[in-house]
């Protein structure tokens, strides 16, 4: 510890310069994770937090919900094989009338509201307390200025609803998901039949000759673009990470070539590698920490001037566990400079100084 303590003392701006690149590298793969995680909550948060344990779609769909086409027929037959609660879902994507702004897009939910699971509610009715046109919203809709109690209007179809009340976490596309009852017609609104992308309902997985059954997590993975997005941010990650370890790793390694007549003659004194060792080590690991620290001050920094609309997300969890393997990564790198110290000879690391 006191090796490394004066090591850092006596080279402040070389170590200051391996620090920036670090906290900067450390800043980038803390955006790129949250970002991409927002971005996935903002296309698939409502279908993540469905109260149902599957969802049965009809074959032809491939296990994509918005292909997929159910008959009131065909809910009936699923309700009688899994013998418990089935509600459909619809999904409608349209928007609201605004009078002082732009009109806001929406996406309706429609479910059965007696048989489908209450919803998280931060203020309001929950989704089985319903009357005729009363809605539950999610909480992103109050950006617009909407309230519990207030009446909005659909812009196709005109149709007049009151906010009953409030949920969270619940958004689509990047847009604020509305649950709304059979009642207000919005699985007709494309055919003069009732039509549903799917089946909802909690139980045991049971199985159908003329439809596919899966978990809420299949659904939000075979959602378009989903895997693909969150692949593509992932390579990011990874490939930032490993540069990172790179560039540190030579860092060090460098240095401690530079150094090798010094660790010659702290052997020659008695000093044992493993305490060289240490020091290497312990030097890694408080540029790291201390990137780590400044990276995220930075990031939060960042995501408290950003637009509500960016849709940022990282939890205190994942950046613990991010800063961690990052710590050990970058630790697993200075083996290298060990590595060279241990093979340095006193005798000949002194003649070369000489």
């Amino acid at each position: 510890m006191f090796l490394a303590w004066r090591e850092l003392q006596q080279n402040k701006i070389r170590y200051i310069l391996i620090c920036t690149i670090i906290t900067a590298i450390l800043f980038l793969v803390f955006f790129i994770t949250g970002l991409s995680n927002g971005l996935g909550y903002a296309d698939s948060a409502a279908i993540s937090n469905l109260k149902a344990d599957y969802v049965v779609l009809n074959k032809e769909a491939d296990g994509v919900l918005i292909k997929s086409e159910l008959s009131t027929e065909d809910i009936k037959e699923i309700e009688q094989k899994v013998r418990t609660d089935v509600s459909p879902l619809t999904i409608t994507v349209s928007s609201l009338t605004m009078e002082n702004t732009k009109d806001v897009d929406v996406t309706y939910f429609t479910v059965d509201t007696k048989k489908y699971g209450n919803v998280s509610i931060t203020e309001g009715k929950n989704i089985h307390e319903l009357a005729n046109s009363e809605i539950i919203a999610d909480e992103s809709l109050k950006r617009f200025g909407l309230e519990l109690n207030d009446t909005i209007i659909d812009s196709r179809t005109d149709t007049a609803m009151k906010i009953a009340g409030f949920t969270n976490d619940h958004v689509y596309s990047h847009m604020p998901v509305i649950f709304t009852s059979k009642g207000l017609g919005f699985q007709s609104l494309y055919s003069s039949e009732d039509t549903y992308y799917a089946a909802l309902y909690q139980g045991a997985k049971e199985r159908f000759t003329h439809f596919d059954v899966q978990s809420v997590e299949e659904t939000v993975k075979t959602m378009p673009g989903y895997s693909e997005t969150q692949g593509s941010f992932m390579v990011m990650k990874i490939f930032l990470i490993i540069i990172s370890v790179f560039v540190s790793s030579v860092f060090f390694y460098v240095i401690t070539i530079q150094k090798i007549h010094q660790f010659g003659i702290l052997k020659a004194i008695g000093v044992k590698t493993w305490d060289i060792a240490k020091a290497i080590i312990t030097q890694v690991s408080m540029i790291t920490l201390l990137g780590l620290c400044l990276s995220g001050i930075a990031f939060v920094g960042v995501v408290q001037i950003m637009p509500e609309e960016m849709p940022i997300q990282l939890s205190w969890q994942l950046f613990i566990g991010t800063g961690a393997m990052f710590i050990v990564l970058n630790t697993a790198g200075a083996m290298l400079s060990v590595w060279k110290v241990a093979k340095v000879d006193a005798l000949e690391a002194m003649r070369r100084a000489e």
